[in-house]
């Protein structure tokens, strides 16, 4: 299955915020460009973007919910949609948890291509996420809870 073939069309045609230009949001609007141009016109006419889980082929149980939160992110700020889908193209589930609602799990193997390399390299690149806790616990929360999935 390839890469873009996991291709959703977002159904809000509101134009994203702008934000300042960070490497998370080059390489965020790059890969955005590439999904929305293999829509089909009718959806490229109902949307301003195209969602895309970044490690949808190597965990593909909870892509859809990848792809709402990394929407609802994207809706929140721009910038902690880049980050938030940097840490799951690096190798990061979704996991249920009865506190937070949802929580980060890295998948850890040794290989970046299927994963990050070691539990200190996740570590490491987690803290693109410390200015954006706030926004991420409630919106893990909300979609755990308030019925967004």
């Amino acid at each position: 299955m390839g890469y873009f073939e996991h291709v959703q069309r977002k159904t809000e045609s509101a134009p994203p915020k702008s934000s300042e230009a960070s490497p998370y949001m080059s390489m965020i609007e790059r890969i955005e460009q590439r999904a929305y141009a293999m829509l089909s016109p009718e959806e490229q006419a109902a949307s301003s973007y195209a969602s895309v889980d970044p490690f949808a082929d190597i965990s593909p149980t909870d892509s859809e919910l990848w792809i709402i939160v990394l929407s609802k992110a994207r809706e929140i700020d721009k910038e902690f949609y880049a980050r938030l889908y940097y840490m799951r193209g690096g190798g990061t589930q979704l996991v249920r948890n009865d506190r937070w609602g949802y929580v980060l799990r890295p998948i850890i193997t040794g290989d970046n291509a299927t994963g990050w390399l070691n539990w200190e390299q996740y570590q490491e690149e987690k803290h693109c996420l410390d200015g954006y806790v706030q926004q991420l616990v409630s919106l893990l929360r909300m979609v755990a809870y308030d019925g967004a999935v």
